[in-house]
């Protein structure tokens, strides 16, 4: 080969692997929650376009609705705000598209949190939410804190968990043919509980299976309703808003099971959200019976572990729910 031609040979070779580095990426955002649209998409924290509209499934590149965008295969900083001004906490807050794939975002519903506004200047110096607080939203107040997030609380209440269930799993099996005056029973009554973070107030007929002697083992089922406080706004206009506190209910439902020494019981319930119902939780339940008389007794309880609302809210939220019910020995 002629020597002249190698510098223009490697001058070539060297614009096409530039070209290729450079050449764009796409990134297709949708999303599957309906009530959050229009969101507001940056990257790196340059305004883009917005989604305005949800679906069931994933959709293909630029469907009409979602937001398609070419971006260069480097690392990008993304933001995500929904109608409500609420800023979108599913995910790290970074992407690095890859050479020829498309990679398609999910924002999720139920994952947008109030944040300090003076944070994210790029967004609201030059926006504020038409639509804020116009539909209510039942999560509105949740804070930051996510499992998702911050893992180091959960790790504490697994090794809580495993510790209280080791413990009440030796005094039952020590303790399960012990005669108790109390035990084994079936019985019904009324509770009503307070998740914290969730602001879910539930009030429910409970019944309890109690097995065994002095140790045990406890079968837990309720059904009732809930009660999910929320600001809305009453009236606005230029400049203009009045809020008030309002309420809505919702269909509730939980099992679970305990391992009992006594009137004192540890183990897990479990609410999945199904339909109308859409709180979900996964809590550990700490308890403790007192029979005031022969059929009748109080329940006292509280709890910890995580939840949240829709079929992929579980991980959301940690909480620390508390309540009071009553028993009737059938």
């Amino acid at each position: 080969m002629n020597r002249l031609h190698l510098p223009v040979l490697t001058a070539v070779i060297l614009l096409l692997c530039a070209a290729g580095a450079a050449r764009a990426q796409s990134i297709c955002f949708w999303t599957d929650d309906a009530d959050v649209v229009p969101v507001r998409i940056y990257v790196d924290q340059e305004y883009i376009g917005d989604v305005t509209a949800a679906f069931s499934q994933q959709p293909v590149l630029d469907t009409e609705g979602t937001l398609s965008v070419d971006t260069t295969p480097q690392r990008h900083e993304l933001t995500a705000v929904d109608k409500y001004g609420r800023v979108y906490k599913g995910w790290s807050g970074h992407v690095n598209p890859r050479e020829g794939e498309i990679l398609y975002l999910r924002i999720r519903g139920g994952r947008f949190r109030e944040v300090d506004r003076a944070d994210y200047n790029f967004v609201f110096l030059d926006w504020a939410p038409l639509f804020l607080y116009t539909r209510p939203h039942r999560h509105y107040h949740l804070p930051d804190l996510s499992p998702l997030e911050d893992n180091g609380p959960l790790i504490g209440m697994a090794v809580a968990a495993v510790g209280a269930s080791a413990a009440m799993g030796v005094a039952t099996a020590k303790n399960w043919d012990q005669p108790d005056s109390r035990f084994p029973y079936f019985a019904i009554g009324l509770g009503t509980e307070y998740f914290s973070t969730l602001k879910n107030w539930r009030n429910v007929v409970q019944m309890k299976a109690r097995f065994g002697g002095l140790g045990g083992l406890s079968l837990l089922a309720d059904a009732g309703f809930s009660y999910f406080p929320y600001t809305g706004i009453s009236s606005y206009g230029a400049g203009y808003e009045e809020l008030r506190l309002r309420g809505d209910t919702a269909f509730t439902w939980s099992i679970g099971a305990t391992l009992d020494y006594g009137g004192f019981n540890f183990g897990v319930r479990y609410k999945p959200a199904f339909g109308t119902s859409d709180d979900t939780f996964l809590m550990g339940r700490v308890a403790y019976d007192w029979w005031v008389s022969k059929h009748f007794g109080l329940d006292f309880h509280a709890g910890f572990g995580v939840g949240g609302y829709g079929t992929e809210g579980l991980m959301d939220h940690y909480d620390f729910p508390f309540g009071i019910g009553f028993l009737v020995r059938l």
